[in-house]
């Protein structure tokens, strides 16, 4: 099996070289990552502007691919430019950060997944939701990816085309990850968000984001709650941002009927 891997963390991300480790026993992968850190910054791509790729070789990926773009644009570039074949799955990641809920917005890892899996290659981001008190053994976070990719390559876990899956590992003691995969559907409530003053001049103010990620209005139900209550979860995200309507889609509704509709 071939796997084309990429993160929004810049090529010389530990969670990059995770990854790499973790697909290592699963088969052959090619690396197209971005230069520099992508984080936050969503589903960017840039169509007016060259984009640069530069050819290196380092441990451990060997010959590999820095792309002077977006998390999504590597994508791009790896299926379109320098893989003359496709891969048979696209994996983002590791994260360090989970990615849930409204975060998908915001994310280069789900980015980058969702990205391939528009372009027709079936697709995995990864993350580790992050605590001080739970430092990160990326070895160990590896073999538990390793696991967790096996069982969603099977025809069981195979999403329609278009979709992926959006994987989060919790912060446990010890790295004793869930045996466990829960599948949730996202979240969808939004983060508290404020900022305090840095400083001030009277006509200018320079603002600090300071709410707290886990201040988050989250259901029972959804990928942030299981998560935050220390579960393993994956959650598969389609392509559509259409919602349901009203009155119904593919209805015609007469424009001057907006006069009577009260």
């Amino acid at each position: 099996m071939h796997f084309l891997i990429t993160n929004d963390d810049g090529f010389d991300a530990p969670g990059l070289a995770a990854l790499h480790a973790a697909l290592q026993p699963l088969g052959r992968i090619t690396v197209v990552a971005p230069a520099v850190c992508h984080s936050s910054r969503g589903h960017a791509v840039d169509t007016r502007n060259p984009i640069r790729i530069e050819r290196r070789r380092q441990d451990p990926f060997g010959d590999f691919r820095v792309v002077h773009a977006s998390p999504a644009d590597c994508i791009r570039v790896g299926l379109r430019h320098v893989l003359t074949d496709p891969p048979d799955f696209v994996v983002a990641g590791i994260n360090p950060g989970a990615n849930l809920g409204v975060d998908l917005f915001y994310s280069g890892t789900a980015a980058a997944a969702r990205e391939a899996a528009l372009l027709g290659i079936p697709a995995i981001a990864l993350s580790r939701l992050i605590h001080p008190d739970f430092p990160i053994d990326w070895t160990r976070l590896a073999q538990h990816s390793t696991r967790v990719i096996q069982l969603l390559l099977t025809s069981r876990f195979r999403l329609p085309p278009g979709h992926f899956w959006n994987v989060n590992f919790p912060t446990v003691p010890d790295e004793q990850y869930p045996d466990e995969l829960t599948i949730v559907p996202q979240g969808t409530g939004p983060h508290a968000v404020q900022f305090s003053v840095v400083e001030d001049s009277g006509d200018a103010q320079l603002l600090a984001y300071s709410a707290s990620y886990r201040e988050r209005l989250r259901s029972g139900e959804c990928d942030v709650h299981h998560l935050f209550e220390q579960r393993l979860t994956a959650t598969p995200v389609g392509p559509s941002l259409t919602a349901a309507a009203i009155p119904s889609l593919h209805s015609q509704i007469p424009l001057n009927s907006a006069a009577s509709a009260d």
